[in-house]
Order: C-alpha cells, then sequence, then structure tokens
C-alpha cells in the first residue's frame, strides 16, 4: 500500500500526466472536433480515422482517456500534497531559536569595538530583529524570521490546480459542445451536441443577418464572418461573430467554425410543348403541374461540368424516376404512365451561405477561472515571498566583541552569504563612528 501511494505521489506520475494532458490538448486542437464519423475516416483514411474514433480524439475533452488522466492529475495533486504537508508542517512550526549559535548556517564573522549594550540596541532597532528570552550561556542570540506562510505558497499551486481540475471535469460531464448551422436570414435555437442524439434547445435564438467571406487573391478563404442577432424576448443584441473572436451569451460562447455554401440552380422543363424556367432548390422539392415532385439529392462539380442528381415522384401513383441532369448534355428524359417531359441544366441561380456554428455551455467556467487567479496568487508568493531566517549571535571575549551572522532560505541561497557580508559590513561602519 506504502509503495502505491508513493507512486501515486510522485512526480515522475505528474509530468507523465502532464504531458499525456497537453498532447489530448494539441490533438484537439489540430483535429477538427465534432464531425460526423465518415469525416475522419474520408479526411485521414480508414485505418487514423478509426482510431480517431476509438480513441474519441473527435470529442477530446470528453474522451475517456481525458477524464481518466484528470481523475488521476487529481489524486496525484492530493496524494502529494497530502504526504509532503507533516514536513511542511515541521518546518513552519519549527523555533528559530532553537539553533547552534556557534554552528549557523551561512556564517560570515565581524569583530567589533562597541558598548554592548549599543551593539544590542542596533540589532534590535536597526536590524530588526529579536532577542531570545533568556540569554544564553556565552552570548547572545538575536533573530528574524520572513515569509513563514510561504512555506504553504506551493499548496496555494496545488489547490488552484485542484480547482483547475475540478472545473474542467465539472464542464465535461455536465456541459455540452454542439454544432449549430444557420442559413443567412434564417434563425434557429438549435444546437446537436457532439456526444448526444438529441439537440439542444437554447432558451434565445440566433439571426444570422449577413455571412461575409473573405478570400485570398487565388480564391482561398481569408476570414468569415457571422453578423448576428440574439433574439430573447423583447431583447435583441447585435453581434459579430469571427474565428478567433467568440460571441458569449447567457453562459453560451459561439465560435465560428466553418461555412457552406448550397446553391439553387435554374432548370427547363419542358411539358406538353411548353418550355419553362424553374428554380430547384436543396431545401425543398419543386412541384410540377400539381402531380409531379422534383427533389434535389445531390450536386457537384466534375470536369468543370456542373451535375444534378433528381428523384421526381408522380404523387397520384406513386411511381418514382432518378436521373442526371449535367450542364452543356442533352436533357434528362422522363417518362410516367401519363405524361412525359424532360429537364435540361439551366444556370446556377443563387448562393445561399450557411454558417458553421460550434456553441459550448460550461457551467463551470467560472471554476476554472478561478483557479487560474489562485495560481497566479500561488506563483507570486513561491517567486517573491521565500522564506528564510537571519540569526546574529553575539560573544563577548577578552579581546572585545564577537558577532557572527547567519541565514537560512528555502531558494535563494545562492545570494544570501552576499547579502550577509553586507550586513555585516554595514554593521561594522555603523558602530565604528
Amino acid at each position: 500500500m506504502k509503495r502505491l501511494i508513493d507512486e501515486l505521489a510522485s512526480a515522475r506520475l505528474a509530468i507523465v500526466l502532464f504531458f499525456l494532458l497537453a498532447g489530448i490538448s494539441i490533438l484537439g486542437t489540430l483535429i477538427p472536433q465534432g464531425q460526423p464519423p465518415e469525416f475522419y475516416t474520408t479526411k485521414y483514411g480508414q485505418g487514423m480515422g478509426k482510431l480517431i474514433l476509438f480513441f474519441q480524439i473527435q470529442d477530446a475533452y470528453h474522451s475517456w482517456w481525458y477524464i481518466s488522466a484528470l481523475f488521476l492529475f487529481l489524486a496525484n495533486l492530493i496524494t502529494c500534497s497530502l504526504k509532503r504537508l507533516p514536513f511542511t508542517l515541521k518546518l513552519f512550526r519549527r523555533d528559530p531559536t532553537e539553533v547552534n549559535p556557534e554552528n549557523l548556517p551561512n556564517k560570515v564573522m565581524v569583530n567589533l569595538n562597541a558598548d554592548l549594550g549599543r551593539v544590542k540596541a542596533y540589532l534590535q532597532d536597526v536590524l530588526g530583529l529579536k532577542a531570545t528570552k533568556e540569554p544564553l550561556e556565552k552570548g547572545y542570540l538575536f533573530y528574524k524570521s520572513q515569509n513563514r506562510f510561504s512555506f504553504f505558497s506551493v499548496y496555494v499551486v496545488h489547490f488552484s490546480l485542484v480547482v483547475i481540475i475540478l472545473g474542467a471535469l465539472i464542464g465535461a460531464f455536465f456541459g455540452w459542445r454542439g454544432n449549430m448551422n444557420i442559413l443567412e436570414g434564417a434563425t434557429s435555437n438549435i444546437v446537436q451536441p457532439f456526444r448526444k442524439k438529441d439537440p439542444v434547445q437554447l432558451d434565445f435564438s440566433l439571426r444570422l443577418n449577413q455571412f461575409i467571406l473573405e478570400t485570398y487573391p487565388n480564391g482561398m478563404p481569408k476570414e468569415y464572418i457571422s453578423n448576428v442577432t440574439v433574439l430573447d424576448g423583447n431583447t435583441t443584441q447585435n453581434a459579430i461573430i469571427k474565428v478567433n473572436q467568440p460571441f458569449r451569451y447567457k453562459n453560451v460562447t459561439f465560435y465560428q467554425s466553418s461555412y457552406n455554401v448550397i446553391p439553387e440552380f435554374k432548370v427547363k422543363v419542358n411539358f406538353g410543348g411548353k418550355s419553362e424556367e424553374k428554380v430547384l432548390s436543396p431545401f425543398y422539392p419543386l412541384s410540377l403541374k400539381d402531380r409531379y415532385s422534383i427533389a434535389l439529392q445531390d450536386y457537384g462539380e466534375a470536369h468543370g461540368f456542373i451535375y444534378l442528381k433528381l428523384w421526381i415522384i408522380d404523387e397520384e401513383e406513386g411511381q418514382t424516376r432518378e436521373g442526371m441532369v449535367v450542364s452543356g448534355f442533352p436533357p434528362l428524359e422522363v417518362a410516367f404512365s401519363k405524361d412525359k417531359f424532360s429537364i435540361e441544366f439551366g444556370d446556377v441561380a443563387k448562393l445561399n451561405y450557411m454558417t458553421g456554428l460550434q456553441a459550448k455551455k460550461d457551467p463551470a467556467s467560472w471554476v476554472v477561472y478561478a483557479g487560474f487567479i489562485l495560481m497566479m496568487l500561488g506563483l507570486f508568493l513561491v517567486y517573491y515571498f521565500d522564506p528564510r531566517t537571519i540569526w546574529a549571535y553575539l560573544r563577548e571575549d577578552e579581546r572585545g566583541l564577537k558577532l557572527f551572522f547567519g541565514a537560512y532560505a528555502k531558494r535563494e541561497r545562492a545570494s544570501l552569504r552576499i547579502r550577509l557580508e553586507e550586513i555585516a559590513e554595514k554593521v561594522k561602519k555603523d558602530l565604528s563612528t
């Protein structure tokens, strides 16, 4: 059991977990999050795509191994802190007068030709040292302890990490992150979470007023911007959402993630010897003569030609036909039991922009922020309030007074002796006049 506790409290385990969590965070940044499974197998190949899905890297911050690593890191911090606490308490409670004055750490000696009472007064009034309650057998001991509370500063840092990890775990279990797609001019309050099948319905809506796509001279996307309005009862609020410029409302943060361009097409329908131009949209079927419905199943571009894959239904008889309309090619001939007609590609009628937002709600974000503030406080205490004790041992013999300085510090030990030599020179100079 002791060996298990020692391993759990070891710095080696903390380092391994730190790099593991950092690695997961890097993967979660580099690999797009929350996409459908086929996205990863198509983009990264079958083998790598299956690995991504198995290890849940597509939702890295909610994956089982990320959460397991957080729990293990939490146990490591708590165990390490509790294991070191008795030793820290011993240091904090240690009486600075319980020291061998003949063997002070970092000892510096100075010979003085001055009155004993004057030296004692100087040590207390000028240097701020305290005298021990009882004089020693061969002299007098003075001391000053500084920043003793800073023995616990490392525990402030450890506790801040515990708070941050607890906030991350609360967010992982009770928060959500998902996609929100809105057409330009449309309004939505539906978010599809990454981990849940059922959508999240917000108690407010977003309207996409305008989607702006800025491109480089070669046509590559430079920046995409969503101009949105929050609709919350009688309250409205306008906002701009860009990449790396999220928008937050009611503890829900919206990130600009992607976009899509959905075209509508002009087609020429020749029915009964009459040609008529119609608009075919991916959003709803085209009605023809109150009997036939033409649905756009798929569309794309290949070798410079635009193709439309159509599904045509005879609503009265339930018959269906499928076919392809390609730009620059002869029209598609459609024959049913009652009517025959043809469909020919015309042109692109309209481009509809759809913004892809990622919405995130983290009920414990304030816990994480509090943890980071606490960490900055702990690091400030660690580096600017070093626990130290200074001693002065005054002894009188037949040749006069001898004053010994000694000091202990937790970190700044290299410069400590230099500081003591400066104090000794100052004392010698002040008391020689």
